[in-house]
């Protein structure tokens, strides 16, 4: 079972250590991602950021390029283009059934980087770990939905600090939640 509290002190202390790093690899991919051909890899970059923080290795603001790597870009790219289809699709029916897509695929983007899966594969994975930790997997989407809503609501700058440690805390619930 998730150790919540745990998953999430972890997750403020690596963003704590690390917190220009982070920050500036947030910047990068945010900015960076108005060009749209560069949204997915930026944001597998800077869950490989998040990823490494969690295993406990160094974090580097190069790591937030990780995406643009040839298999990376083509899983970050694969992931994404489905995800918005059929987020888009879904989305305009009914805006509960994008907060469920959002939970189902909520571990795609850390399973592309911990495994190395195809986008296909991370989101096959993603939704079998909902399967199996149902009630787990409603909390970490909850928990990581309230850290961003209060970013946001700190006058937009609070998510420099917020994202980061949502990530974080999303890749160690990865690692706990897919063995």
């Amino acid at each position: 079972m998730l150790d919540y509290e745990l998953s999430l002190k972890n997750s403020w202390n690596v963003v704590k250590e690390n917190i220009v790093t982070f920050i500036v690899g947030l910047l990068i991919t945010v900015i960076g991602s108005v060009l749209i051909v560069t949204i997915a890899p930026l944001f597998y970059g800077f869950t490989s950021m998040a990823v490494k923080g969690a295993r406990g290795e160094a974090i580097e603001i190069g790591d937030v390029f990780e995406g643009f790597k040839k298999d990376n870009i083509i899983r970050s790219w694969t992931f994404m283009i489905i995800y918005l289809i059929i987020a888009g699709i879904l989305g305009e029916i009914a805006s509960i059934l994008s907060t469920i897509i959002g939970i189902l695929f909520m571990f795609s983007m850390p399973l592309l980087v911990i495994k190395g899966s195809s986008g296909i594969e991370a989101i096959a994975e993603s939704i079998e770990i909902v399967k199996t930790a149902p009630v787990e997997s409603i909390i970490v989407y909850v928990i990581t939905v309230v850290l961003n809503v209060i970013g946001i609501i700190l006058l937009g700058i609070g998510v420099l600090i917020t994202a980061p440690i949502s990530t974080v805390f999303l890749a160690y619930a990865t690692f706990e939640l897919a063995e």
